[in-house]
């Protein structure tokens, strides 16, 4: 809603138009506002684990809010050019734009019925009667403000829930948007090239790979970092989901449904993140050999229009995280085999730990 401008159907009535633009500036209060509260958590109640993991994870998403805010006109150019392009190559028949849009309809029921259920499952854990125990146990705070920070203590945590899952799929959400669009995209260009080859077109082709070059290298450009950090924290969260299974109390069930629920939900994310783009790049990479073989499909124009290919396309053009990783299919496999690996080592220190106190 921050890089779409409001439709014009509620711009005309002002209430509509006030409630479009309510959340600009509700989620990035409730943000900071959790963050402090967090902070002081750490600062005068308890610096466990826990506490230090939710600050990292909110740290995170504070900065990709801000990252993508900043952004929003250039995300909502690349969101037009996306259109544009779809519009030039003909990509999407009426049945794939259904089909988009109860995709897209299906992914926020699955993020609204994700974040309902970790929030009615964390509260009836009793995890939340365990941290306001803790609160008013504390002998920083003033006797007649414990109750009050109690209350406040079961909002923000209300609040965090939904805050860090929201943010957490909205991203990914846009970022497997996009890399499905330039997927299709180039693997129309690889047959609509086919076509222009046999009517001796080059330069239309030139212009359509022009076209998709360019906004995959914004793409790039814009998201690059954002989806780095996110990745990051997907794994982190996945991890904590993990940790906290392997090592939570065997009686509490709704604690485990809870923890099961978040590892699932962020597994999701993770698989709508690094398999679609490691697809556009490969797709991007046979676009990229069409171009690359025209000198030969046109002998006669063979040195003109080789020399336009290595002047405008010679650097490889692909999805990255933070300019620096290429997305590739095996970034997925390499990403879960290091959150096995840290489990194993810590699992094994912590049972070293046990066994050493009991001796």
């Amino acid at each position: 809603m921050e890089t779409i401008p409001c439709p014009d159907f509620l711009s005309r009535r002002h209430f509509f138009k006030v409630m479009w633009n309510f959340p600009k500036f509700l989620v990035p209060s409730f943000l900071c506002f959790n963050l402090v509260i967090q902070i002081l958590w750490l600062c005068f109640i308890s610096m466990g684990q826990d506490e230090w993991s939710a600050l990292m994870v909110l740290c995170l998403q504070l900065w990709i809010y801000i990252s993508v805010f900043q952004s929003r006109t250039r995300i909502r150019m690349l969101t037009e050019d996306l259109y544009r392009i779809s519009n030039m190559l003909h990509a999407y028949t009426l049945q794939k734009k259904k089909m988009m849009k109860i995709h897209i309809w299906m992914y926020c029921l699955f993020v609204i019925l994700g974040m309902t259920f970790l929030e009615v499952t964390f509260f009836r854990s009793g995890m939340i009667a365990y941290e306001q125990q803790e609160l008013l146990d504390s002998e920083i705070i003033p006797a007649h403000l414990k109750e009050q920070l109690a209350d406040l203590l079961y909002v923000t945590y209300a609040f965090t829930i939904l805050l860090a899952n929201g943010f957490s799929a909205i991203l990914p959400g846009y970022y497997c948007f996009a890399c499905n669009c330039m997927k299709q995209f180039f693997l129309r260009f690889e047959m609509k090239s086919k076509v222009l080859i046999a009517r001796h077109d080059y330069q239309r082709i030139l212009e359509i790979y022009k076209e998709m070059n360019e906004t995959m290298i914004m793409m790039d450009d814009l998201l690059s970092l954002p989806i780095l950090v996110s990745v990051i924290n997907i794994l982190a969260t996945l991890f904590w989901f993990g940790y906290s299974f392997a090592f939570l109390p065997n009686d509490n069930k709704m604690l485990g449904i809870f923890t099961v629920t978040g590892f699932v939900q962020y597994f999701v994310l993770l698989m709508m993140t690094l398999p679609p783009a490691a697809a556009a790049n490969q797709a991007a990479a046979t676009a990229r050999e069409i171009v690359l073989s025209l000198p030969g499909w046109f002998p006669k124009r063979h040195s003109i229009i080789k020399s336009l290919v290595c002047r405008r396309f010679q650097p490889k053009t692909a999805l990255t995280l933070g300019k620096m990783y290429r997305i590739d299919k095996s970034m997925l496999i390499s990403a879960i085999a290091t959150l096995i690996s840290y489990g194993i080592v810590l699992g094994t220190l912590g049972s070293v730990q046990s066994s050493d106190d009991e001796n």
